[in-house]
């Protein structure tokens, strides 16, 4: 770029960097801010209820179909499905960039062309994701039932949420639904001489409306329409069923109509109401979580002020955005620290506080670029995505340029225009070199995919333009600017503490140069140390990030009812909910009304949110709470229990389809095989130090009643098959048989047999069948009514069974825990043919992440290793450079032993930066140094050491940039900083080692070769 040009059109150049700041602010004020980014997967369900149905029915009648339909449509990934009494889910977990709004047309488009059985309605998820769960909230009431608020819930206040921009659906959970119900007695149906079949007959045709079409009356015509539709409990009553000997035998006559409730698979806990009703309110994938979460709680204010009758008022428990705010309050801190701590480092190495703000000010000019490309490129705000920003690497080549300028000022030989331009010519190549390997290095993010891509691709994108446009910066903006803040004959002297810095490194390295033997092999020991040292590194997938709350899940066994469930949770609540970190305790039964969560009521899952760190006694904490938790449900017998967090446990189900953070999956055809490997597996998973919170999904062992019809017996007795399957849905099962319309509400109409006649095994096998001749014989002469054990749930993957064992590591990193274990299961555990073992969840996660790492790194280095023999002609001078690399990693390994942080994911994406840093500062130094060995002709020796002696400030200052630019974020413990720690401790810790060995070892070595290369040859 000509220099020259740029100074005649400063004032040009300065308005563009004005306009770039506005559009800048402008494009960040409509960035989505996200707490953390979206990890979770694209996926879609097919949810399918039919209810009263076993779950062999629904994995034979439902999923499989479901499976088979959806097995060919484009961009899966894998198809998982879970199938239980009454419910099918069919998951389809989509490859990473495909579009949300075309998977859900390609599902919904299969499964409306789906045949399924009667009864049985099927339909796909909200447009949402395992991340999507912003607002939680419990409707209270000093008076109303909770049947009366569960109406409100699911017809008033759904509605209206609803309709609030960006949300696509409202979960609702606990409470009773609202069902009349005609009860009847078997005798009662004897004695006025008609039939189950009958009374449902009756009932369903006397429950509708039809259309006449048009009556023309004069010069009008009227819609003619028939009313029938019931409404009210008389109205029921007066059905008439049948008319024997002329007198008409109505509903009122043979049973009871009540109010009562349908079936309950789930009820809602919240401190001290044990039957609540609560609401969870979804983010449609791609909105902005903080924009939509203010429409949501402006129309829950409207719905509590005015819309909502007095005395019922929804309060909110769970709110995304103050964890939102705490997340970005920790960015906003180490953005600062950081930002400060490369002002206080630019100033002390300058020794000028214009040139330091020239330098400074391209931090959020550069970043106004990112802003407005993430605008543009849609991509979302998080603590990833800035938090991760290394501010030092942003500036570097203005720092080059501003150095290197102020060298030519303070040796006084050229004018002003003149060192500006000389300046910043003599570095520009070597700087746009060096910049865009560092961009290289970042390149590997772009190519990750899953759930580290996903997190930190953001990251590189941030960085990537920013570093583009600081190298326009530093070509532009910082010239014109010097040339605005220097005037012409100003001294500049360098500041004494470089000076004096320089007083001592020069001799110094003059002495090591010296004896590079020493050097070289002082160096290499190290290395070789650090190696041996990196094999005690434990490794996991990603650090936790903390979301200030937990998730207990607690499994009883899969045979209670709901009763017992709620009694023991009764107790298990009130224990949570005396614990001094805890603020809000939540409970969820069971599962919900709409079949999102696929369980029974043996599963409890436990929301415990916290109290303000301030209000916390003294001693209190997480993991002091964790552990007194552990010990208490330690002693309730034949419970398992999974310590999670909301958000993670909802992303570790979307990632692996088990509820757990990691899971063994055994697949095989038979279900009883498969438990009894399952039992082999968890007793190895037992023997291994940091595995807890194990437990086998159980498929085996729900008690069933079977009535098994007998069609020879049936066509004996002149029965219709019909007539008892009636009887097991209607009569004993209770399924609506229609719906009773109330204004804008619908409610079930079911018919049930008194509690008398169907509460005991016994009185089911004696009830009265209709036969042909009038006659009625007991249902055990039609059919084998017996007690056997069936599966509670059936899962599968990719079209096969499989059983799952969860676990979780603490105490121990994931690696070695899980390398352990499967040693453990390879030695004892043996299986039979047709069955195959898999690793899921984060280590599963990990694996694939580090195997991509493995690929991809070395290609990085590879076209690193081009740019370098670009730049500098000749292999050797990149050969020279890219040893930087090992040396920089010593720094970042021996900080993740000192600090006990394990090698993850973040930590190898640290690497990856360093690795770029370390070589930026290499071809810094080593650009110098040859081009003092083309205008000098002294020795080879003197002119590396005055090369780098030159260079000593720009290499200290990038370097030091660099590490201090991501201190704060390196010795945060705030909420928010895990995933950025181990990324940031990396870079800190390898930037000590890199600046030493860059100003004391490269030197020496390269004196080393060149003097080598010019020795003369012995004849």
């Amino acid at each position: 770029m000509n220099i020259n040009n740029v100074l005649k059109r400063r004032l040009l150049i300065l308005l563009l960097a004005v306009g770039l700041l506005v559009a800048g602010i402008t494009s960040f004020l409509k960035l989505p801010l996200q707490a953390y980014p979206g990890v979770a997967p694209l996926t879609v369900q097919a949810i399918t209820q039919w209810p009263g149905a076993s779950t062999a029915q629904i994995e034979q009648q439902v999923t499989i179909p479901v499976e088979n339909g959806l097995a060919g449509i484009s961009g899966v990934q894998v198809f998982r499905s879970v199938s239980l009494f009454g419910l099918s889910v069919v998951t389809v977990k989509f490859k990473d960039g495909e579009d949300s709004f075309k998977a859900r047309q390609l599902v919904f488009g299969v499964i409306a062309n789906i045949t399924l059985p009667a009864g049985a309605s099927i339909n796909i998820s909200p447009d949402s994701d395992a991340t999507g769960e912003i607002l939680r909230y419990v409707v209270e009431s000093t008076y109303a039932s909770p049947m009366t608020l569960k109406s409100f819930q699911d017809y008033e206040i759904y509605k209206e949420l609803k309709h609030v921009q960006g949300v696509p659906d409202i979960s609702s959970f606990g409470g009773k639904t609202r069902q009349y119900q005609i009860i009847i007695t078997p005798g009662a149906l004897q004695a006025k001489n008609v039939t189950l079949q009958q009374l449902v007959t009756a009932v369903t045709n006397s429950n509708v409306n039809v259309g006449g079409g048009l009556l023309p009356v004069g010069e009008q015509q009227l819609v003619v329409r028939g009313v029938g539709l019931l409404q009210s409990i008389d109205d029921m009553k007066r059905i008439v069923i049948a008319v024997n000997n002329g007198v008409p035998v109505r509903v009122g006559d043979v049973g009871d109509v009540v109010v009562g409730n349908a079936l309950r698979q789930g009820m809602f806990q919240y401190q001290d109401n044990s039957d609540a009703v609560e609401g969870v309110v979804l983010l449609k994938r791609g909105e902005n979580a903080s924009e939509v979460l203010k429409r949501v709680k402006a129309k829950v204010e409207e719905l509590n002020t005015l819309l909502l009758p007095p005395g019922i008022d929804i309060f909110p428990f769970y709110d995304r955005q103050v964890l939102l705010d705490i997340t970005l309050n920790t960015v906003k801190h180490t953005l600062f620290f950081g930002i400060s701590l490369v002002l206080i480092i630019l100033y002390i190495f300058l020794g000028n506080f214009k040139a330091a703000g020239v330098v400074a000010a391209v931090i959020p000019l550069a970043l106004c670029v990112s802003f407005f490309n993430m605008d543009q490129f849609h991509v979302p705000a998080n603590l990833i995505s800035l938090g991760a920003i290394d501010f030092g690497v942003i500036v570097d080549a203005a720092v080059i340029v501003m150095e290197n300028v102020m060298r030519h000022l303070e040796e006084r030989h050229t004018k002003l225009n003149q060192s500006i331009v000389l300046g910043t010519s003599e570095v520009q190549r070597a700087m746009v070199f060096s910049t865009g390997i560092i961009i290289t290095a970042y390149s590997p993010l772009f190519l990750m995919g899953g759930v580290e891509g996903i997190i930190f691709r953001p990251m590189a994108f941030t960085m990537g333009f920013a570093l583009l446009a600081s190298i326009i910066l530093s070509l532009t903006f910082v010239p014109a600017m010097i040339s605005y803040i220097f005037k012409e004959g100003e001294e500049h002297r360098p500041p004494q503490f470089v000076e004096k810095m320089l007083a001592i490194y020069k001799p110094l390295l003059r002495h090591l140069v010296d004896r590079p033997k020493q050097v070289l092999m002082g160096a290499v020991g190290l290395l070789l140390f650090t190696i041996i040292s990196a094999t005690q590194l434990g490794t996991e997938f990603l650090p936790t990030l903390e979301e200030n709350n937990l998730w207990v899940r607690v499994t009883l066994p899969n045979t209670v009812d709901l009763k017992y469930s709620v009694e023991l949770a009764n107790q298990i609540r009130e224990e949570f909910k005396n614990q001094p970190e805890v603020k809000y305790v939540s409970v969820q039964i069971g599962r919900p009304d709409d079949g999102t969560d696929p369980t029974g009521v043996f599963n409890q899952e436990y929301g415990v949110y916290f109290k303000a760190p301030e209000d916390m006694p003294a001693g209190a904490g997480k993991k002091q709470l964790i552990k007194r938790l552990e010990k208490y449900l330690d002693t309730l017998p034949g419970v398992d229990y999974t310590f999670s967090q909301y958000i993670q446990d909802n992303v570790n189900e979307a990632l692996s389809g088990v509820k757990g953070e990691n899971s063994v999956k055994i697949f095989g055809p038979d279900l009883e095989v498969l438990d009894m490997q399952a039992r082999d597996v968890i007793k190895q998973l037992r023997k291994v130090h940091g595995i807890v919170d194990e437990g086998i999904f159980n498929e085996l062992g729900q008690p069933t009643l079977n009535v098994q019809i007998d069609r020879v017996k049936c066509a004996r007795f002149g029965v219709n098959v019909s007539d008892i399957q009636s009887l097991v849905a209607y009569s004993i099962g209770g399924a609506p048989i229609t719906n009773v319309l109330e204004n804008e509400k619908t409610f079930g109409l079911a018919v049930r047999l008194n509690v008398d006649n169907r509460n005991t095994v016994e009185s089911i096998r004696s009830l009265l069948i209709d036969t042909a001749d009038g006659s009625r014989v007991p249902l055990t002469m039609v059919a084998d009514v017996a007690v056997s054990d069936g599966p509670f749930y059936i899962y599968r993957e990719t079209g096969r069974r499989y059983i799952a064992i969860k676990f979780s590591v603490r105490g121990r990193d994931l690696g070695s825990a899980v390398k352990d274990a499967q040693q453990l299961v390879k030695e004892n555990v043996n299986l039979p043919n047709g069955y195959t073992i898999n690793w899921d969840g984060q280590f599963n996660q990990m694996k694939i992440a580090q195997k991509k790492l493995m690929l991809i790194v070395p290609l990085t280095l590879l076209a690193i290793a081009l740019l370098l023999y670009t730049a500098f002609g000749n292999f050797r001078d990149a050969l020279v450079v890219l040893l930087n690399v090992p040396f920089a990693a010593i720094g970042g390994i021996l900080i993740l032993l000192i600090t006990g942080e394990t090698f993850s994911i973040s930590a190898g994406i640290g690497f990856l930066s360093l690795f770029g840093i370390a070589i930026q500062d290499g071809v810094i130094l080593i650009s110098y140094i040859n081009k003092l060995s083309r205008s000098d002709h002294h020795n080879i020796k003197d002119t590396i050491v005055e090369g780098a002696s030159l260079r000593m400030r720009p290499v200290l200052m990038t370097a030091l940039l660099a590490g201090l630019g991501l201190l704060p974020a390196a010795i945060s413990h705030a909420i928010g900083s895990e995933a950025q720690r181990p990324l940031a401790l990396v870079i800190v810790g390898g930037m000590v080692t890199t600046t030493l060995l860059t100003l004391l070892v490269l030197p020496v070595l390269y004196a080393w070769i060149r003097t080598r290369e010019h020795k003369p040859r012995s004849a």
